[in-house]
């Protein structure tokens, strides 16, 4: 008879999503939930703004291993992003220098028919675009 003593990492709630916070997605591996169980409540904030919030995380066990950095942040729903996930959809400018990239999850691409900006064309200034027709709906007659 073995005892596991694996305990679950220590959850930093500054580094937690919207999602994370709503019980929309694993407190641990920000999974998307789908079966959840409660591990319990975790004081946010500090001040007037503290408040006292439920976290959930995967039922009925989660894939706590391995704790990704993010590469960048989604400039449409603002869920962290992988660097294999990322994509450069846009570019901010900036008062001197380049400016920096603005990235786009896949599932943000799709939703808001987002063009990549490899896409772009060659003159453009880097702002993000939105596809004009549906590429799923039929051409009508």
């Amino acid at each position: 008879m073995s005892t596991d003593n694996t305990q679950p990492p220590v959850i930093d709630p500054d580094r937690l999503t919207i999602n994370q916070l709503r019980g929309l997605n694993c407190a641990h591996c920000a999974a998307r939930l789908y079966r959840a169980r409660s591990i319990g409540t975790h004081h946010i904030g500090t001040g007037v703004h503290a408040d006292d919030v439920e976290l959930y995380a995967c039922e009925p066990s989660c894939a706590v291993a391995v704790e990704r950095q993010p590469h960048a942040w989604c400039q449409l729903c603002h869920d962290p992003i992988d660097a294999a996930m990322a994509v450069p959809i846009g570019n901010r400018p900036a008062p001197t220098g380049p400016g920096r990239l603005l990235y786009a999850d896949a599932k943000c691409r799709v939703a808001y028919r987002i063009i990549p900006l490899a896409e772009h064309p060659a003159d453009t200034d880097g702002t993000i675009r939105f596809r004009t027709a549906d590429p799923f709906v039929p051409k009508s007659r």
